[in-house]
């Protein structure tokens, strides 16, 4: 570690001490941008040619664009462009950031939604839109990608260092997202769109895709007005196969004894393993299809009424809505388990789930065991879950600037902008299944290498053994809200090697609202498989070959009608059936207690225990000093930031714990709701210096420091508790409003060498002294005289991440013909990291969620004689997603890497014709938990395929 970190200083030494010996003048090179604007990272006038209007035709000049403003730039940054007015290089912003060194991405749907940046996940690189904040229907801050078309954008950059004029937050990257400006096109009325569909290959369904762009700007170049909108419907499918997590410690086990069924608890001497063990808590097989609707709009109007002053509005608004059905079969594994087997590593490799006929078999074991089993001894159950759900969003960011000039070398500027955010997440998870006649063996290695149970199909699909488990109806709200104010002051000084000082402040107010409203104390009102369900509510659903398993999964399950099976669930007669040892009159009391309630037993109320609703002020105020030389630009400076944070919410203490009928989880009830609010404060000081140094006119070296922070994700800092669990294993969760913002201290050294206007190689060393590292921990905290294994966000953690980045792109222009088409673009970076934790799990090491320390993407692209097209392939190592997952264990996901092309043929002058192909081999996602061994999950996505026409006029 140390030797690395020398390493990276004495380089920033020796790259600065030539620097420190020049004294001549050149033209100020361009630093980034004050927040509020969105395309200064290249110089005053560098806005494309010579002319200064911006022609963007192509892959050749989609890769100098990106290379010009890395050049340019004066601090680390990489970029990409776009190949046209309204032809971002892929259709997922997210997809084509992955191009760049150190950028690796996590997918929903099998689309782009998160970006991961040098190691370090989607919370701790901030997202910015036009140089604003822009609201999230996330719980947290986290941008998702996929909420934007990349038709609208026209530049996205990522920001590797940081300067004092940057907004903080991100100590990964900060990324920009830019929109087209009116002013930057050229005159006059010009027009483009594009008509398309998409198809997904595992759904086998085709959906419309959409966009247009349209702009004017009157011959003076003072005023003018674009606007951009994009419309697509996808349907798409995922088939899984997975384990709910594996539980670490020593479960109940049924062990045969002298021929007789013994129950063993974890202290029996004659336990078949010493220390803990790892169980599965289930194995399901699902099918989720969905329709993933977008909309989004884009627009901005620039006046520029004289030379020294320019005003510019701007807006954008995303509307998306993601509904979803899933389809599951789950085979519930509960303690006691029968004979089971366990490996070296203390991994169940194969146990077995009691049914009828085991007990059957030896009553005189249920009459032993009564009070320490449930369900009369029976834990061999399967349940179908239909599932229906629902991600309504939409969010928006509206802004103004004023950029003016009063004299010569001064500079002002004033942003103001609005954002928000909502989502409303209904949703309806309904349980149906039976108790089994017949006992059942887990295989952890079964069919196909991957997990099986035996199973007779013609008792679990017969429709008159299925009774009603559990029903939950949710209708969750999120609401995010903020503004922004900055000024910012340049001051050209130009008779030194000071060239310039920058003063400015800023602030901002966001405020994040999460509401809970469901029927979580009802949702077990037919719990424990009694009530038969209705004739002709049920319907069988025909898996086809899932995943390939063929016959070692049951061949169909039974799927209904939502609605009808909730009409059915409220109706007074169902409610009337005896169940759970009720008289008919305690029955009867029991329904209209239920009936009574707001909406009926399955109507949604607001759980007040579930709200989080915090609010953060920022206020910040910065200086910062430019300077340069003959063949050399720096900066120096700090940014101080005070961070104020109100947490409120509500506390409902938990007046009882009870087993739930039908399985070992349990169920809380609540006592009365009393408001609470929890204040926070602290201040920042984020000290930064960058400096460049031309060694020759095409050789650049870079060295940058910096302290940056991340804070906690919003919904973090909520007061809410939250609770569940087995009867083995509690478990709660909640916020954490005292957490602290995750500090890091950053330093960085590169070189590039520039072979062209395109073609470049870059390689650099990065390394990250991390301080107060937010992070999931599970804890065994003690609560109503159980222990709980207490999930949420806590500080304390320390370590480094250090890495190396190696990029470029390469076009074969000096080559004659058709070959002369061909380029290459590439880039692979190492990441390697050290963690030290206050609280570590005891058999497994967690290093950062994220995290892969290897990424490699590589591209060959050929564009001549009207062709465009571009075959690559991306690729990562393993990696953590969470340290503590599903029973608070973790969960990684093996290597992963996909192909993907672009393809687009010139018909006329105007019109384009074009396919795109996402993951076209079908690469499949795997995950497991502390070991490869501990199965977590097999998905499939299928391919994705984005065709259509483009036109320009």
């Amino acid at each position: 570690m140390h030797t690395f970190k020398v390493g990276l200083l004495i380089g920033t030494m020796l790259a600065a001490s030539p620097a420190l010996a020049q004294d001549g003048l050149s033209p100020e090179q361009a630093s980034p941008a004050p927040a509020q604007d969105p395309s200064a990272v290249m110089e005053d006038g560098q806005d494309g040619t010579a002319s200064g209007d911006i022609v963007v035709t192509g892959i050749r000049s989609s890769l100098s664009t990106s290379a010009r403003v890395k050049r340019d730039a004066n601090q680390i940054v990489d970029s990409i462009s776009a190949e046209d007015v309204g032809k971002f290089p892929d259709a997922n912003v997210s997809e084509s950031l992955q191009r760049i060194t150190g950028v690796a991405i996590d997918r929903s749907g099998g689309e782009g939604q998160f970006i991961t940046v040098r190691g370090l996940g989607p919370e701790f690189n901030t997202v910015l839109v036009n140089g604003r904040i822009m609201a999230t229907d996330n719980p947290g801050r986290e941008f998702s990608f996929d909420v934007l078309s990349s038709n609208m954008i026209q530049r996205t950059d990522v920001f590797k260092s940081s300067v004092p004029e940057l907004q903080e937050g991100g100590i990964g990257a900060t990324v920009n997202i830019i929109t087209a400006r009116p002013l930057d096109q050229r005159d006059g009325f010009h027009f483009a769109a594009s008509a398309g569909g998409i198809y997904d290959t595992l759904r086998e369904k085709a959906g419309p895709d959409a966009s247009a762009v349209a702009s004017w700007t009157n011959p003076d170049k003072t005023f003018g007005v674009v606007l951009s909108g994009a419309y697509s419907k996808r349907k798409n499918q995922a088939d899984q196969i997975a384990i709910d997590g594996w539980i670490n410690g020593r479960p109940d086990i049924i062990s045969m004894i002298n021929d007789q069924p013994t129950l063993l608890t974890g202290s029996d001497p004659r336990y078949p393993r010493e220390g803990n063990v790892n169980v599965p808590q289930s194995l399901y097989y699902q099918r989720v299809e969905e329709t993933r609707e977008r909309i989004n709009v884009a627009g901005s109007v620039q006046y520029r009424p004289a030379d020294n002053l320019e005003i510019t509005v701007d807006g954008i608004y995303s509307k998306f809505d993601v509904s979803g059905v899933v389809r599951r079969m789950d085979n519930f594994l509960a303690a006691p388990y029968f004979e089971p087997t366990f490996n070296e590593n203390g991994t169940a490799t194969s146990l077995g789930m009691i049914g009828a006929d085991f007990i059957a078999l030896y009553p005189q074991f249920l009459e032993d065991n009564r009070d320490r089993l449930t369900n009369n001894g029976l834990n061999a159950k399967i349940d179908h879950v239909y599932n229906t759900t629902n991600r309504q969003s939409d969010s928006y960011q509206v802004g103004g600037n004023v950029k003016w000039n009063p004299t010569d070398g001064v500079e002002l500027r004033f942003d103001a902008s609005k954002t928000g955010a909502n989502r409303k997440s209904p949703s309806r998870y309904l349980v149906i299944g039976a108790l089994l006649p017949y006992s059942y063996q887990f295989d952890v290695a079964g069919g196909a290498g991957l997990p099986t149970v035996g199973f007779d199909n013609n008792i679990i699909n017969d429709p008159d053994r299925m009774r009603l488990h559990y029903m939950s109806v949710d209708r969750n709200t999120s609401r995010d809200r903020g503004s922004e104010f900055h000024f910012d002051t340049k001051f050209d000084v130009n008779d030194s090697v000071l060239r310039s000082v920058l003063i400015g402040g800023s602030y901002t107010e966001r405020r994040k609202i999460n509401r809970s409203f469901n029927n979580s104390d009802t949702n077990c009102t037919y719990c424990g498989y009694q009530v038969p369900i209705a004739q002709g509510l049920l319907k069988s659903y025909e898996w086809g070959d899932l995943l390939g398993t063929g016959t070692t999964i049951p061949p169909t399950l039974f799927e209904f009608d939502a609605d009808a099976m909730l009409a059915y669930l409220n109706n007074p007669a169902t409610l009337a059936i005896p169940s759970n040892g009720r008289t008919p009159e305690e029955q009867a009391a029991f329904a209209a207690r239920l009936l009574a309630l707001p909406g009926g037993p399955f109507g949604v109320r607001e759980q007040l225990r579930g709200t989080v609703n915090v609010q953060e002020k920022l206020t910040a105020g910065y200086i910062a000093m430019q300077f340069g030389g003959s063949n050399w630009t720096g900066n120096v400076g700090v940014r101080v930031i005070k961070t104020d944070v109100v947490s409120s919410g509500f506390n409902t203490p938990v007046t009882s714990i009870t087993n739930t009928p039908g399985d070992d989880t349990l169920q809380y009830t609540y006592g009365p709701a009393t408001a609470v609010s929890v204040r926070n404060s602290y201040v920042n000081a984020l000290p930064s210096a960058n400096i460049k140094i031309n060694i020759t006119d095409n050789f650049i070296t870079r060295a940058a420091f910096s302290q940056t922070v991340t804070r906690p994700t919003l919904t973090d800092l909520g007061v809410n508790n939250n609770f569940g669990g087995r009867i083995s294993v509690p478990q709660s969760s909640g916020g954490n409003p005292g957490l602290l913002p995750f500090k890091s201290t950053n330093y960085d050294l590169s070189a590039e060498w520039y072979l062209s206007s395109v073609s470049y190689l870059s390689v650099g060393g990065f390394y990250k002294d991390l301080s107060n590292f937010l992070e999931l921990q599970t804890l065994p905290v003690v609560r109503f005289g159980r222990t709980f294994q207490d999930t949420r966000t806590r500080n304390g953690q320390t370590g480094y991440i250090r890495g190396i980045e190696v990029g470029g792109q390469y076009a074969f222009d000096w080559l004659s013909g058709f070959a002369s088409g061909f380029g290459v673009t590439g880039n692979y970076t190492y990441v390697d990291s050290k963690v030290q934790r206050d609280q570590t799990l005891a058999d497994y090491d967690c290093g950062y969620n994220g995290l892969s320390p290897h990424s490699a993407n590589g591209s060959v692209f050929y564009e001549k004689f009207g062709i465009s097209a571009r075959a690559s392939y991306n690729w990562r190592s393993d990696y953590l997603r969470s340290c503590r997952s599903s029973q608070g264990r973790p969960r990684n996901r093996s290597s992963y890497g996909q192909f993907d092309f672009n393809l687009a043929y010139d018909v006329t002058e105007n019109v384009q014709v074009y396919l795109q192909g996402v993951n076209v081999l079908n690469e499949k996602v795997n995950e497991w938990s502390a070991i490869e061994e501990r199965y977590l999950l097999l998905e499939e996505t299928g391919a994705r395929y984005n065709f259509g026409v483009r036109v320009r006029l």
